[in-house]
């Protein structure tokens, strides 16, 4: 069974103050990257899901991961906005979800939208190109970095819970 973490473990394993994580969970983090649907009849109103994640109380290594991510490309520079359309995106998600180690996946985002693209396994040999066509500015960030800091600090922080 996969270990998992509360919101106040959570926020030290990503190293985000623990209101400024609700805050950011509040604001949406993650969207509902990771939820099915519900099934509704189609004569039924659809349930709003904006805000599904602010009320989770617990969270996995994908979902750290993912807040890591997050916190990463906003201290790179991008608006909480921006990092969270990328850290909600299936795709990203899948690629922990895969490979908790992430091996070898890089991301790259360049503005003025900070769209993205994954690279890993043999599409690093084109990162070269990719780069070259962004221009002056593109950030890079190696998911397997964030997965290993992420299992580090969970090793860290629930230490003396064994």
């Amino acid at each position: 069974m996969e270990q998992t973490v509360t919101t106040a473990k959570a926020a030290e394993i990503v190293a985000i103050g623990y209101e400024g994580l609700r805050s950011y969970l509040k604001r949406g983090l993650l969207g509902s990257s990771g939820l099915m649907a519900p099934f509704v009849h189609r004569d039924s109103p659809a349930p709003d899901l904006s805000r599904v994640r602010a009320k989770w109380k617990r969270f996995g290594l994908v979902d750290l991961c993912l807040m890591r991510l997050a916190k990463q490309l906003i201290d790179l520079g991008l608006s909480f906005e921006q990092a969270n359309g990328i850290a909600s995106r299936d795709d990203v998600r899948k690629v922990f979800a895969r490979d908790p180690r992430a091996a070898g996946t890089t991301l790259m985002a360049w503005p003025p939208y900070y769209d993205f693209i994954l690279f890993a396994g043999d599409d690093l040999r084109h990162l070269p190109d990719r780069l070259a066509e962004a221009g002056d500015v593109a950030l890079l960030v190696q998911l397997d970095r964030i997965a290993e800091h992420v299992r580090s600090e969970i090793d860290r922080v629930c230490e003396g819970e064994a």
